[in-house]
């Protein structure tokens, strides 16, 4: 007996000294993000980390004497009372000795949103704003005839020839009803849901041009046109509300830029012809991560996840983005 509660103590002592050694290292992070360090700077600072590497939390006695309080939990139904009073005990002490994860997780979290903030010089919008009314009456917002909601991901700047250029990068998610007969013969309305993504961007310097992928009869506007480029024109319905206008707009290099957009991200792009609010709308998110900071348990590790985060398809997005505005 000596001999175990000796070992028990010693568990008890080690655990205590790693979880510690662990907050320790998440309240330093912590401190050191609060200096908005560029992430560069960052990931050198963590892999230069002096001291202890522990960044995971062990709960191993927690879980060894939640599954003994089972144990005894089955004996005192099964067996006698005594052991129920047993079963309480060691769960209480497994509760005592419990450390929650809550603080390391919220440590990850923000390193993530920061650094790709950083990196992609945008910003995460946690609160979901919603479209003004201006915006929603957008005639790409307007496919479902139930619902038509369109949430603001993230904001960005694009610093083009001394100019700034604000976007949103958005999510458009709309439902529509459609009658269909069931195995019975009887008519039933189906309700389909269905998501979209895009950019939107304010006061574009051109207005009512419209390209679009899927020939939609929504983005057709009073006056067809086709470009120099053959191929274009077999890829993309274009039209709008002035030839001249528009030849003014379809110049070669934006054509190419126009292009290589829609090899980006294939879909419809339309600047509304009143108010200029311009929309590239496509049916994949280009929010998709490499995100592996779950897997850090070390310091060394984390300043390691860091460098493999990041999002390639809004990468590509902005680059395509901003190879068109550079043209304006």
């Amino acid at each position: 007996m000596p001999f175990i509660s000796k070992k028990i103590q010693k568990t008890i002592q080690n655990q205590f000294m790693h979880n510690q050694a662990t907050l320790e290292n998440i309240e330093a992070i912590r401190q050191l993000l609060a200096e908005q360090p560029s992430p560069d700077t960052l990931i050198s600072h963590l892999k230069h980390w002096q001291g202890e590497q522990n960044l995971y939390i062990k709960n191993y006695l927690y879980w060894a004497l939640t599954t003994l309080s089972l144990i005894f939990l089955l004996a005192g139904l099964l067996l006698s009372a005594y052991y129920l009073i047993v079963s309480v005990v060691l769960f209480s002490l497994g509760i005592r000795y419990r450390i929650p994860t809550s603080e390391l997780e919220n440590l990850k979290e923000q390193l993530r949103v920061y650094m790709l903030e950083q990196t992609y010089k945008v910003k995460f919008q946690q609160d979901e704003p919603p479209l003004n009314h201006a915006l929603l009456d957008h005639p790409l917002f307007q496919f479902g005839n139930t619902d038509n909601t369109v949430t603001i991901l993230l904001v960005g700047k694009a610093m083009i020839k001394q100019k700034t250029y604000d976007y949103s990068v958005f999510k458009y998610r709309y439902s529509y009803k459609t009658k269909t007969t069931n195995d019975q013969g009887q008519e039933i309305w189906e309700t389909t849901t269905c998501d979209l993504w895009g950019v939107l961007m304010e006061n574009f310097p051109f207005k009512g041009v419209s390209i679009s992928a899927a020939h939609k009869n929504r983005c057709h506007l009073g006056v067809e046109w086709q470009s120099s480029d053959i191929r274009f024109n077999q890829k993309y319905q274009q039209s709008g509300m002035s030839e001249f206008e528009f030849v003014k707009f379809l110049t070669p290099e934006r054509l190419l830029a126009l292009e290589n957009m829609m090899q980006a991200f294939y879909g419809d792009f339309y600047v509304h012809p009143h108010t200029g609010v311009m929309c590239w709308l496509f049916n994949e998110s280009p929010l998709v991560e490499n995100n592996y900071l779950f897997q850090a348990s070390t310091v060394n590790e984390l300043a390691e996840k860091l460098e493999q985060l990041h999002m390639p398809k809004l990468q590509r997005l902005q680059e395509a983005f901003t190879a068109l505005l550079k043209t304006l």
